[in-house]
């Protein structure tokens, strides 16, 4: 899901009177910047502040529409960053890869970047399939406390095709995906034992994991269209936390040849019915905030698309290029915030990260994003004090809810055998990103130091399970070794009735 490409084929249409074709900030030459909160949505881009505006209105109209999966009251809190350069020239500016958009995953939530002056969402549901795609991951976290790998994507895959009507208050749900129907026809399918292990197989080739994603996309497809009743309460078992295996076995008992079932579905022609799903679609309302940013803002977003976007450069080239953009925005503004804190993150020296870090606090004294920065360049040089603690507070009282920050307090606490102290804010922390690894991993560890080993067993298996491409080899690893070490202090049996509970449970419905 992190850092996922895809062709999205957005409107596009260049705007005149500009002849520069970066994203460059206005005193270089380029457009002014804006950005546009939305109650869901945070969006920065060099498009004109109406467009940015209506920008905000759709992907609203595009989360409202995606809600409609799951029914019933459910509206998870957060919001996503977006980042929207005016057309591909500007992004290709960034990557040397010919992609439209891409998706990462950073500890304060998800960011989405994308080329294209108009979205038109209503017109052409391919436009859309990245925003959807990672939107789904992101809403579906809160909905399914468990989820197997190929539901997850499956899922994710089944609401690309997402078409919203809003002219007739309605939106169009599991369209076939032309691109993984025409290619599980023409090379085959994965079965759904094979899927059932890719939470296992870890990175793989582009074209077998081509082939998982297709697969995932046609088993949840299939289920949806053929066997619905059964697909919904086995989604229901997930939703209260129960083992996704023993949950399957449950719901679908009785079922025949699931395999040829599926041959016939995919190979039957027009004797084959390919039902699509179509919900309400309510108005969104609420109010649209947009102001200026500054250039030094601009040079800040600069130097993390550099950082960030998909490409070939390496790591030094990029952080060279980088390194340019902050030094160019500190002579705009030497204490803006997002360049200090890109500047701390990117230092290799832990003494330089605590330095820039503790200058930063003292002239942003209320900032949030400060106070956290200090607290991880003091974890950085292994203090592991009360100054560390201090900053950790700080931070969370400032942003109490800051995924970043509550799971950071959280894992000093684990760190320091604190248990007692970490727990509130590991829960928090997991009420703001239940499908979060890093978070799950930190959860697990103060369970297993209360001694609720079963607890901690369950949690551990879900960090597992949400191990998708993108997360650091680092983390993956420490994930998989704690769960071997609770496998086998705590038994590997031990958790199938128990796992981590959220205030997610606020709806009923289930695609």
């Amino acid at each position: 899901m992190t850092c996922r490409m895809a062709f999205l084929g957005m409107v596009m249409a260049l705007l005149s009177g500009c002849s520069s074709m970066r994203a460059l900030c206005p005193a270089e030459g380029g457009r002014p910047w804006v950005e546009a909160r939305s109650a869901h949505f945070s969006i920065r881009t060099d498009l004109d502040a109406d467009t940015a505006e209506q920008a905000a209105r759709e992907l609203e109209l595009l989360r409202q529409g995606l809600l409609q999966a799951w029914g019933g009251s459910f509206d998870p809190p957060g919001t996503v960053e977006v980042i929207v350069l005016r057309n591909r020239r500007e992004l290709s500016e960034f990557t040397s890869v010919a992609i439209e958009g891409f998706s990462a995953t950073t500890t304060d939530g998800p960011v989405l970047v994308m080329a294209g002056n108009g979205y038109a969402l209503s017109e052409d549901p391919t436009d859309i399939s990245i925003q959807a795609h990672e939107l789904t991951h992101y809403l579906s976290q809160f909905a399914l406390v468990r989820q197997p790998r190929w539901l997850a994507e499956g899922l994710a895959t089944y609401l690309e095709t997402i078409y919203l009507r809003p002219e007739k208050q309605e939106v169009v749900l599991g369209t076939l995906h032309a691109h993984f129907f025409d290619h599980v026809r023409r090379s085959g399918w994965r079965t759904l034992d094979e899927l059932w292990e890719w939470d296992r197989k870890g990175l793989l080739g582009s074209a077998e994991s081509r082939q998982y994603y297709a697969s995932a996309w046609l088993w949840v497809h299939f289920f949806i269209s053929q066997h619905s009743e059964r697909f919904e309460r086995f989604q229901k078992h997930l939703m209260r936390g129960e083992e996704p295996r023993q949950a399957w076995e449950q719901a679908f008992a009785g079922v025949k040849d699931l395999p040829g079932q599926v041959h016939a579905y995919v190979h039957g022609g027009r004797h084959v019915y390919y039902p699509r799903i179509t919900a309400p679609l309510l108005p969104v309302s609420g109010e649209i905030r947009v102001q200026p940013l500054e250039p030094a803002e601009v040079h800040a977003i600069r130097a993390r698309l550099i950082l960030t976007t998909p490409g070939a450069a390496s790591d030094e080239e990029r952080l060279e290029k980088a390194e340019r953009e902050m030094a160019q925005a500190l002579r705009e503004d030497p204490w803006n915030v997002s360049v200090a804190l890109l500047r701390i993150r990117s230092a290799a020296d832990p003494a330089t990260r605590l330095e820039r870090a503790r200058k930063l606090v003292e002239r942003h004294p209320r900032s949030g994003q400060a106070w956290n920065a200090l607290a991880e360049a003091l974890d950085a040089t292994g203090d592991t004090d009360e100054t560390q603690e201090s900053a950790w507070l700080r931070a969370v009282e400032l942003r109490p809810d800051n995924v970043g920050a509550q799971n950071g307090l959280a894992l000093f606490y684990a760190r320091t055998a604190q248990p007692e102290k970490g727990l509130a804010a590991a829960q928090q922390a997991l009420a703001l990103a239940p499908g979060n690894a890093s978070v799950l991993d930190t959860y697990s560890t103060i369970l297993f130091q209360l001694g609720r080993c079963a607890e901690a067993l369950a949690t551990q298996q879900l960090a597992v399970e949400m191990l998708y491409e993108g997360v650091p080899e680092r983390l993956r690893q420490t994930v998989r070794d704690t769960l071997a070490r609770y496998e086998a202090v705590c038994g590997a049996t031990g958790a199938t009735t128990s796992t981590p509970s959220t205030p997610s449970d606020a709806h009923d419905g289930a695609p």
